[in-house]
């Protein structure tokens, strides 16, 4: 009930933000490189800005991934996690790589993770963007790869894990 709750709230919101937001459907594929495994995902995404996010999966029906300010809230796949990012400099650094990203701030995001950002025309007008971390950290983003069309959204983002995991959404906007 919580969870509709949040996205009811989170659409509502999104109806009057007009061009600061966005609504639509999302593919996931995390590929696990050590263990040959691609494990697929799908769902609905709500972005409001400047930090509002809800992405509720249909595959696997119930799973939910959502950020509210500071808080960030999810289950999938059975792991649960309700943290307040503010006491936590790592799930920090993950939200806000997520928010940025999805704000066009892809600058901002290089400068926290202290990396490398390239920007470079992408497909129909608009922008690809690649993000290297200039150190190795323990946890977190390695790298990002962000695509965005040429208003500003974005359509695709790959997050690269130190540790060898990489997850690619496809955003498909309504």
């Amino acid at each position: 009930m919580k969870k509709i709750l949040t996205l009811a709230a989170l659409l509502l919101f999104a109806f009057t933000a007009g061009a600061q937001s966005f609504e639509g459907i999302f593919t996931q594929a995390k590929t696990l490189k050590v263990a040959k495994k691609v494990i697929k995902s799908e769902g609905e995404i709500v972005f409001t800005m400047p930090d509002q996010l809800a992405m509720n999966y249909t595959q696997p029906d119930g799973d939910f991934f959502i950020i509210d300010g500071p808080y960030l809230r999810m289950d999938l796949r059975g792991v649960a996690l309700d943290v307040d990012t503010r006491n936590n400099k790592t799930v920090s650094l993950q939200r806000n790589a997520l928010i940025y990203s999805l704000s066009g701030k892809y600058e901002d995001i290089a400068k926290e993770m202290d990396a490398d950002c390239t920007v470079s025309a992408g497909k129909n007008g608009g922008k690809h963007v690649v993000i290297k971390v200039r150190k190795q950290l323990p946890k977190g983003y390695s790298g990002l790869e962000l695509d965005y069309r040429k208003d500003g959204k974005l359509t695709r983002m790959v997050l690269e894990e130190f540790g060898g995991i990489s997850t690619e959404y496809l955003i498909t906007i309504k």
